[in-house]
């Protein structure tokens, strides 16, 4: 429990010191510089959040180019595994039919390598159309799969093209409103250069008397 609180006053400390330094920070500038400061943290948010809208909608191309290549693929998959199933449904049946036709010899020992033969025949067949089955049930469930990606793709797309929407928005908005300011601040500056450039002789005169008079009192 005592290391639960110190743990949490450890935070509240850091948490403070932080806020005060930012506090500090921002009366040290200047109130243009603190707007400035201000939207350039604003714009800094604006492009997290149309980062992440942008993440959403690549997320989303992605899902679908993987999706369509998933069901692509699966399509040949699904195409060769069911020709092999024809393929061996058809030898099995023909290599059988030329095996019971040999059982109706009289010879005793040869019907009985027949019925050998096509207990093997029978084994090696249900074997290779067990692999063939596996084979057609793992393109069917990527075909499902390339299905499915494709189906979070478009709500993927859905969302981030409503994200974006307003995202684009807010970081227009924020641009904007940064140049602004930067347009103020740069005014302001010539403003003040201006002032100095335009300042009459006389002023300088009687600056530049005072000045004068200052050091001959210093010297007394």
């Amino acid at each position: 429990m005592k290391k639960y609180i110190y743990f949490h006053l450890t935070l509240l400390v850091m948490l403070a010191s932080t806020l005060h330094v930012q506090a500090q920070q921002e009366k040290s500038l200047s109130r243009e510089e603190l707007a400035i400061q201000r939207a350039q943290d604003k714009l800094t948010r604006a492009q997290s959040t149309f980062d992440r809208a942008q993440a959403y909608l690549d997320d989303g191309d992605s899902l679908t180019t993987t999706g369509e290549t998933m069901m692509g693929e699966a399509k040949d998959e699904l195409k060769t595994a069911k020709d092999l199933q024809s393929s061996l449904a058809k030898d099995y049946a023909s290599e059988k039919k030329n095996l019971e036709k040999q059982l109706k010899t009289d010879n005793r020992t040869e019907k009985d390598k027949v019925r050998t033969q096509i207990r093997e025949l029978d084994t090696k067949y249900r074997e290779d159309k067990r692999a063939a089955d596996d084979k057609y049930k793992a393109a069917s469930k990527k075909y499902d799969k390339g299905k499915s990606n494709i189906s979070k793709a478009k709500e993927k797309l859905k969302t981030g093209k409503t994200k974006m929407k307003t995202a684009q928005k807010g970081l227009e908005e924020a641009q904007e409103a940064l140049s602004e300011l930067n347009g103020e601040s740069e005014d302001i500056i010539k403003d003040n250069q201006d002032e100095d450039i335009d300042e009459e002789p006389g002023d300088l005169d009687i600056s530049k008397d005072k000045k004068e008079k200052k050091k001959k009192r210093d010297k007394k």
